[in-house]
């Protein structure tokens, strides 16, 4: 009997889900789901994926912090017509991802980048910060700068 109870017990806590750690993986999916709410413009979701510290240095040169992103995300002055990411690196260090790598964004007429590049396409190199916290990625800070293609 006293085998059957620990067998019994062995198996349930084999089969209990487990939190998953921090990964590549779902660090991934952070950094596309980052990008999905830029691409849809989901306000909404911004202010939640963001951590409550989160910064930025924008592609605009401009240094933010999160109400003051979140409120032009909600006013269409932060939205493209095209935009493209290509990671080349991550890191997870902790409770802290980082990846990087370069976009190409064709940001729309009515966004800040619109009205400061008319028409044009801009070649981007970006760091997307990520913080490991109640066990999902949130996101902290990003850099992003354009460069000559």
């Amino acid at each position: 009997m006293r085998i059957l109870l620990i067998a019994s017990s062995l198996l349930l806590i084999a089969a209990a889900p487990r939190m998953a750690g921090p990964t590549d993986e779902n660090l991934r999916a952070a950094d596309s789901e980052q990008m999905r709410i830029i691409v849809d413009g989901d306000a909404k979701a911004q202010q939640e994926f963001m951590h409550p510290n989160y910064i930025v240095s924008s592609p605009a040169n401009r240094v933010m912090a999160k109400a003051q992103v979140v409120a032009m995300l909600a006013k269409g002055e932060i939205g493209s017509d095209n935009f493209n990411r290509r990671i080349e690196r991550t890191a997870i260090t902790g409770p802290v991802g980082i990846v990087m790598g370069d976009e190409t964004v064709v940001p729309s007429p009515e966004s800040e980048l619109g009205r400061l590049h008319p028409g044009k396409t801009l070649h981007r190199r970006f760091t997307n910060v990520f913080l490991w916290e109640g066990g999902k990625w949130r996101f902290l800070a990003r850099q992003a700068s354009i460069v000559s293609p």
